[in-house]
């Protein structure tokens, strides 16, 4: 069976063949995606406008620092409304033509589809399934003193006040949060080339296709 022919099978399904993965775009995410770039936009723009206004043409006739800091400033939050723009152009395309963005993974074979492009992939060649981002909450037992672990007097005095954010636990969370963005990617053995998933969470939580994925492949190899 090639990519068309899962691909079709996948669509036209009540119910996935056993064995079949098929994750669709979320329009959904997707949509909720699209707002928070319309308020980074405005943000953006308008942040940009206000400190226009605020520092032109002054800035620019009291020496060359001053001038070149409020360019990158300027440059900055330009460059945010107008990455922000392009992003609502890339998730409005997507969710126009939701149909066309597909994930299916079968028993033997990866097959994506984004737009008009098609990837696939057999398992066999599927190697270092790779997922960033912040994983699910680990929910383990810890190991070793929990006394040692819990907030102190202090700790949970302040987060009264000000928050989680500024416990170690909390900030902590904070960080992982922030580190690095969500994606989910392999190598195609036969090439060695990098294969992108995911890069958000419009197909489901990335870590729980990769672990899907992992498992597949695992089961072939």
């Amino acid at each position: 069976m090639n990519a068309e022919e899962i691909l079709e099978k996948a669509r036209t399904s009540a119910t996935p063949p056993h064995g079949w993965i098929v994750l669709p775009l979320s329009r959904v995410k997707v949509g909720f995606g699209i707002a928070g770039w319309c308020l980074g936009g405005l943000l953006g723009f308008g942040l940009f406008y206000i400190a226009a206004r605020a520092v032109i043409p002054f800035n620019f006739q009291h020496g060359t620092v001053i001038a070149v800091c409020t360019t990158l400033l300027l440059a900055i939050l330009l460059f945010i409304g107008i990455g922000s723009v392009w992003m609502i152009i890339q998730d409005t395309h997507r969710l126009l033509k939701a149909e066309k963005h597909i994930i299916v993974i079968t028993p033997e074979h990866f097959v994506k589809q984004e737009g008009e492009k098609i990837v696939t992939v057999p398992l066999t060649h599927v190697r270092y399934v790779t997922a960033k981002g912040t994983p699910p909450p680990d929910r383990t037992v810890p190991k070793g003193p929990v006394i040692a672990q819990m907030p102190t007097a202090g700790e949970r005095f302040s987060s009264l006040f000000m928050g989680q954010a500024v416990t170690r636990e909390g900030s902590s969370n904070l960080r992982r949060r922030r580190r690095t963005p969500m994606s989910l990617a392999f190598v195609d053995a036969r090439t060695e080339d990098e294969v992108i998933v995911v890069t958000d969470g419009a197909y489901g939580d990335p870590f729980m296709i990769a672990a899907l994925l992992k498992q597949y492949a695992a089961s072939v190899a």
